[in-house]
This record gives structure tokens, C-alpha cells and sequence, in this order.
């Protein structure tokens, strides 16, 4: 069983693609960034997305151009038409965290992702925003979240490289080497 990240990851190459041939990627990105609030702000938009639908071919195209056709750029009209008809709209949330990836890789950026366990200071978020610009340069961009689920600490992530100094995963780390020597 594949994922939704890899399901999508060939739909997303061609909306790169696509947006990097027609000189669109910002306008692109914008359109993404909109679905994205859109998909966050509706709960009737990914109930219907997530449900299967048993309506001709045509329907599908139809629901995509009524409700985004007049508002996003042709090369996602026609990502999301095709997303429609494979019934893969449930996948919209996987889609736009690859869509990021690759644009960003496409256009030479890094994302800085920064999640703390609380509120960090602005003095905190400053000197992580400083860092990422020490380390990557000025095409970095830092991302700020917060998850009280790690329980104290942050998690760092750039590119393909994750920095874990949560207390959660501190423990996971312990329980792994404890479960090592248990069974050496």
C-alpha cells in the first residue's frame, strides 16, 4: 500500500514543472497556499473530498471547475481535475506538504521547521531564525509550530535533516537502546 505522499509525488513533479515552464511558480504557490486555507477552514470541502463518490467522469471535473475553477491557475485546475477523478482530493493535505517540498527545492529554498513543546519567546524564535540564516544562507525560511506533545525541548528539520531534542524523543531514544541490550 502506497501512501498519500507517494501517490501524489508524480502530480506534484508536473504542477513544478508545469509552473517552472510557464513562469507561473508564484502564482502557483499563491494557489496553493489558498487550497490549503481552504481546506483548513472547511470541514464540508474535505468531507466531501474524503468521501467516495459514485458519479460519472464528468461530474468530477465539474465539482472542480464550480468550486476552484474561476479562482486557481490552469495548471492546478488541471492537478486538482485529475486528483478528482482518481478520487485522490482526500490526499489534498499530502499534496501540499510535497508541493512545498518541491517548489522550494525547485526554487533553492530551505524550509526551517522549528517546533518547541511551548511558546517560545520572541528572543527565542530570533536566535533559531538567526541560526537557520547562519546555516542556509538567505534563501532559508523558518517555519515556527508548537506541539506539547514532544513535552519540552524542539525538533529542528531542514531539508532531509531532523534535529530531535524533545523529551519525547530523548525517551523513544532510551526505550530503543534499552529494548537493544534487553534482547543482546
Amino acid at each position: 500500500m502506497y501512501s498519500d505522499e507517494e501517490v501524489v509525488r508524480p502530480y506534484v513533479r508536473a504542477l513544478v514543472q508545469a509552473a517552472r515552464d510557464r513562469k507561473m511558480m508564484a502564482r502557483v504557490r499563491a494557489d496553493m497556499e489558498a487550497l490549503e486555507r481552504q481546506w483548513n477552514g472547511s470541514p464540508e470541502l474535505r468531507t466531501w473530498c474524503t468521501e467516495a463518490h459514485s458519479v460519472p467522469r464528468q461530474a468530477h471535473t465539474d465539482f472542480v471547475d464550480a468550486v476552484w475553477g474561476d479562482t486557481m491557475s490552469p495548471p492546478v485546475i488541471v492537478l486538482l481535475k485529475s486528483l478528482s477523478l482518481y478520487g485522490l482530493l482526500g490526499s489534498v493535505p499530502a499534496l501540499l506538504r510535497s508541493f512545498r517540498r518541491f517548489a522550494d527545492a525547485a526554487e533553492g529554498r530551505i524550509r526551517v521547521s522549528v517546533t518547541f513543546a511551548a511558546e517560545p519567546s520572541e528572543k527565542t524564535v530570533a536566535l533559531m531564525r538567526k541560526k537557520a540564516l547562519n546555516a542556509y544562507g538567505d534563501s532559508a525560511e523558518m517555519d515556527v509550530s508548537i506541539d506539547p506533545s514532544i513535552g519540552a525541548g524542539l525538533i529542528v528539520r531542514a531539508g532531509n535533516t531532523q534535529i530531535d531534542g524533545s523529551l519525547a524523543g530523548r525517551l523513544r531514544r532510551l526505550r530503543n537502546q534499552f529494548a537493544r541490550a534487553k534482547r543482546g
